[in-house]
């Protein structure tokens, strides 16, 4: 069967003045993603923010609709509601119309679900005639469905839905505010590096890892290992990086090298009022007041593993769960890591 009819047949059942067009219209951005609408961002952003002033914030409202393939309608009403920024929803949109591979040969099978639904067979097949004459374009909703349901969304791939609570309490903060700060904490594997790498594409803001602060060898003691938390030279990022970010300075630092055991050449980046932190010791206690927007990534240890044994081999993976597993596990039994956060994100 193919995957998107119940997906179809939901949308049809949730809306029953739809129309063949907004069928048509529904497996077409399944298939083909948002790419078609496309011109340049400042004109996606434009025209967002003249749809979103007319858009009622609404908090309960349902947040995404499953348009199957990864994609899904996100609300601007749900969007609005929890406080984002539409220059954030209009990074999101794009960064979807430019990843999405458009699927003509999957709308061609898409199409066929047509004939189950309950319309009169004649109908479909001149829909379809009409519709591929004209070159299989993008449609827009029928005027029965607008009246309807006054339908108010940008397509984006569905996996980006699951970080609107965080996005919005980055806005929100960014709005009152001239600085944020925001860290990405939990334990290896959860995610960190690709979120925070995404969050610096996102908001064009610079990241910085707490990989870059490990201790170097001739520091980690026995005494200082026992210490939760103390794998990490949480003073000197503090001293070189947190301290100065707070304070709206220029950052420099040397970035510590794991393979060399040796600082790599220094790092210049000016005044930000955005900047982000991950990794895992990036909120223990002495650090973690500093940040304005916190969150806790965590993963299945199953997910887990196989990242690590994907990423470091079995002989790695062995040296995570002998060594630097236990660290974690410590710093994040001493400290109420997760419960100081703002946002929990499920892997």
């Amino acid at each position: 069967m193919n995957p998107l009819a119940p997906l179809l047949e939901q949308h049809v059942k949730n809306h029953p003045e739809l129309e063949l067009q907004d069928a048509i219209k529904f497996l077409y951005q399944s298939c083909m993603g948002p790419g078609h609408l496309v011109l340049d961002p400042k004109a996606v952003l434009e025209r967002l923010e003249a749809e979103w002033a007319n858009v009622k914030g609404d908090a309960d409202a349902p947040l995404t609709e499953p348009l199957g393939n990864g994609l899904c309608r996100l609300s601007l009403a749900a969007c609005k509601g929890q406080g984002l920024e539409p220059s954030t929803l209009a990074a999101l949109f794009l960064h979807t119309a430019q990843t999405v591979t458009p699927d003509r040969q999957g709308l061609e099978e898409g199409l066929k679900l047509l004939y189950h639904l309950p319309f009169p067979r004649e109908d479909v097949d001149k829909a379809l005639e009409d519709y591929r004459k004209a070159g299989m374009p993008a449609v827009h909703h029928s005027a029965r469905y607008r009246r309807a349901y006054a339908p108010a969304y940008r397509v984006v791939e569905q996996d980006l839905a699951r970080l609107l609570p965080l996005l919005s309490a980055i806005d929100r903060h960014r709005r009152t505010h001239t600085q944020t700060l925001v860290a990405l904490d939990g334990p290896c594997a959860t995610g960190k590096t690709t979120l925070g790498g995404f969050l610096s594409r996102l908001y064009q803001c610079p990241l910085f890892h707490m990989d870059d602060f490990y201790l170097p060898p001739e520091r980690k003691t026995a005494q200082r290992l026992a210490e939760p938390g103390g794998n990490v030279d949480a003073e000197r990022f503090f001293t070189e990086v947190l301290s100065p970010l707070s304070r709206g300075e220029t950052v420099r630092y040397r970035p510590y090298r794991c393979q060399s055991g040796t600082l790599g050449p220094e790092l210049v980046v000016p005044p930000t009022p955005l900047a982000v932190v991950e990794g895992v010791y990036s909120l223990r206690p002495d650090l973690e007041s500093y940040y304005h927007v916190k969150c806790f990534l965590e993963v299945p240890w199953s997910t887990r593993r196989a990242r690590l044994l994907n990423r470091n081999g079995a002989e790695g993976l062995e040296r995570f769960e002998k060594l630097w597993i236990p660290l974690e596990d410590a710093y994040f039994h001493a400290f109420p890591i997760r419960e100081c956060c703002d946002v929990v994100l499920q892997g």
